[in-house]
């Protein structure tokens, strides 16, 4: 299990965050931008969700701190949206913010819960992003999307739609390209979200099993064989998700990263 850093000055919106991750993750309250950064400090934390206004006016300095000393932190701004405010979420965008959640419209425990696992998944993204360049656009979105979405549990015809193809179609241009069928694709994409949570010594096997909704521990540990012959730990010492992304271009022909 994960710490999530909440500083959410609103009760409701805080009651909202824990009832999206329930026993996923611990959400620790903070009192201001300086708790945050403490309990970043002290927990094991994957995610910090915080009220962009939360001390009143719009601060970014905070931000740019979170992300320059805990660069793998997640970040997720929940925001109240006024025109006045349209200006300062484009520059927190910039400070390096990986998603928002906007109050009243998304912010159900089903779309929070969805917003917290992308932004997570999004963080390894560009792992695999600077790898798929001279790919063909379609084997590029598809190995994005099995990443991205690693969370949802797509099944290959889902992963087809996604893409505006038949399963067929989807299958015949990915072995064109050398990449695995849709399916494998899809174990790939999880296992390399899980490569990258790994990556956090505090977080075990089985955290991130649970995380990824692995059946069980060893049927994570078991993947880990299958696809990269490895342990859990050997993974996490190999260079997390670079390592595990690195297979993936490895059975596809390519040179893997460095």
């Amino acid at each position: 299990m994960g710490v999530i850093a909440a500083l959410l000055p609103d009760p409701a919106w805080h009651q909202r965050v824990q009832a999206a991750v329930r026993d996923r993750h611990e959400v620790v309250p903070c009192a201001d931008w300086a708790g945050l950064l403490r309990t970043c400090g002290a927990e094991a934390v994957v995610l910090a969700i915080f009220d962009l206004y939360a001390e009143g006016g719009l601060d970014l300095e905070p931000l740019r701190t979170l992300r320059r000393r805990f660069p793998r932190i997640t970040q997720v701004a929940y925001v109240q949206p006024t025109a006045e405010r349209a200006r300062d979420l484009f520059d927190a965008g910039r400070a390096g913010i990986d998603a928002i959640v906007v109050a009243e419209r998304d912010d159900t425990p089903a779309l929070l819960r969805a917003t917290v696992d992308l932004a997570e998944a999004r963080a390894v993204a560009g792992v695999v992003r600077e790898h798929l360049d001279s790919e063909a656009p379609l084997v590029r979105d598809a190995v994005l999307i099995a990443v991205t979405r690693a969370h949802e549990g797509l099944d290959p015809d889902r992963l087809a739609r996604l893409l505006h193809l038949s399963r067929r179609a989807l299958a015949d241009q990915l072995a064109r390209a050398g990449f695995p069928a849709p399916q494998r694709l899809l174990a790939w994409g999880r296992l390399i979200v899980a490569a990258h949570l790994l990556e956090d010594v505090s977080r075990s096997a089985e955290g991130v099993a649970l995380a990824l909704d692995y059946p069980s521990g060893s049927a994570f540990r078991n993947s880990c064989q299958r696809y990269l012959q490895a342990t859990p730990h050997e993974i996490r010492a190999k260079g997390g998700a670079r390592f595990a992304v690195g297979g993936l271009m490895a059975e596809a022909g390519r040179t893997p990263p460095a």
